[in-house]
């Protein structure tokens, strides 16, 4: 009789099993492929939001500098400076009328680290810098000439501009410390009959929005580094690895070395890209400079460990297990009950059926359930009972 017990148990285990396991597999599946597409995709966004912040300020300074490019100071200043009729008095006003603009400006960009208008031989003319939050007229003007990011400007033609590498600012061709990241941005100023009057130059200040960037990696399982077009360093948690290009600091420190296989892909991404190093997810996103769509100011590149990325997928992982073995147990709980109410009545008739082949049958077979066992019983006990007719008869 246990057999019986046991092959109904048997059977209704795996018709509890097999679903449950279906289903619960199919959680986890779909769960855990859902968990890690979303980690992949806030990872994304969210470097792209950070360069695309990049990209807006940036975008900004090409119309800026071309603004005052026909701006009446400017003008104004081409005009006076080559009359020879003016006195030195009257041209030093028209200079002064272009660095009140040029501090008015400043003061309304903050961005701008420094604002100037060189002659085309690469002395400054105008200069305002701004310095600890405020804006200021320099009066010690500098020879620029023989700069690349003077030399490229230059050659422009009339509404081109320049952008430099975001390099270090240099005072009296040395680097300034504490070091301050610059971007150049120039264009050519020209007078009547295309003649070249000089360069207009506006430096933007980077360290604030690599600051920020640096900010936004707030996870100790997340990095976030910038590196320029031919991968050198501009933003990294260890600072001896910054600006190793030859302009700057020539350490050579670069991403080529870091990530041998990684790196060259990285810097000649044209678009955002997810890589995989066999224990980072990188997102990369190209950071455009405002100008040249055919080169890039550099690359935001963030790894996150996939441990961190697919955390939660490992959670629910575990939860999925806990819910299957719970509703395992409970099933099989519940089956091992029915399978004795089932098998109860069964019992008692081969117990009434083993009394009655040892002679007894006095005592009535009743067995109540509401099904084809509790006619079993009463077919079992009317034999009883035309067994006991016929002993009696016997005996008399």
């Amino acid at each position: 009789m246990s057999s019986i017990r046991y092959k109904i148990l048997s059977l209704c285990l795996v018709l509890a099993i097999v679903p449950t396991v279906a289903v619960s597999a199919y959680g986890v599946y779909s769960t855990i492929n859902a968990l890690q597409l979303n980690s992949l995709k806030e990872q994304d966004t969210k470097i792209s939001l950070l360069g695309n912040q990049l990209d807006r300020a940036l975008s900004a300074v090409k119309s800026d500098i071309l603004y005052f490019r026909y701006s009446t100071s400017m003008q104004d200043l081409i005009i006076k400076s080559a009359d020879p009729k003016l006195t030195f008095e009257q041209r030093m006003a028209a200079r002064g009328r272009l660095a009140k603009d040029f501090l008015a400006f400043s003061e309304q960009r903050p961005m701008y680290h420094q604002l100037r208008f060189l002659s085309k031989y690469g002395k400054e003319v105008v200069r305002v810098d701004r310095v600890g939050g405020k804006s200021k007229i320099v009066t010690q003007l500098e020879d620029r000439k023989g700069r690349y990011y003077v030399n490229n400007t230059l050659i422009l033609k009339s509404g081109e501009v320049m952008v430099s590498h975001l390099d270090l600012y240099r005072e009296n061709g040395k680097i300034k410390e504490p070091v301050s990241p610059v971007i150049r941005y120039g264009t050519p100023v020209y007078g009547r009959y295309g003649k070249l009057h000089g360069i207009l130059l506006f430096n933007v200040s980077a360290s604030n929005f690599l600051e920020t960037l640096q900010q936004s990696s707030t996870s100790k399982n997340e990095r976030l580094i910038m590196v320029d077009p031919d991968g050198y360093y501009l933003l990294h948690p260890d600072k001896t690895k910054l600006w190793g290009s030859l302009r700057d600091k020539n350490t050579g420190e670069r991403i080529q070395q870091d990530l041998p296989s990684l790196g060259k892909k990285i810097i000649g991404l044209k678009g955002p890209s997810s890589l995989f190093d066999g224990e980072n997810i990188i997102t990369v996103k190209p950071v455009d400079n405002g100008i040249d769509d055919n080169r890039n100011l550099g690359f935001l590149v963030n790894f996150i460990a996939t441990d961190t990325i697919f955390e939660p997928a490992i959670k629910a992982r575990k939860f999925y297990i806990v819910v299957t073995l719970l509703t395992l147990l409970l099933a099989t709980v519940i089956v091992l009950i029915m399978a004795r109410k089932i098998t109860r009545p069964i019992v008692d008739l081969t117990v009434a059926a083993e009394d009655m082949s040892k002679g007894n049958i006095e005592t009535p077979v009743i067995v109540e359930t509401n099904d084809e066992i509790h006619e079993l019983s009463k077919s079992l006990d009317r034999l009883r009972k035309s067994v006991k007719i016929l002993m009696t008869k016997y005996r008399s």
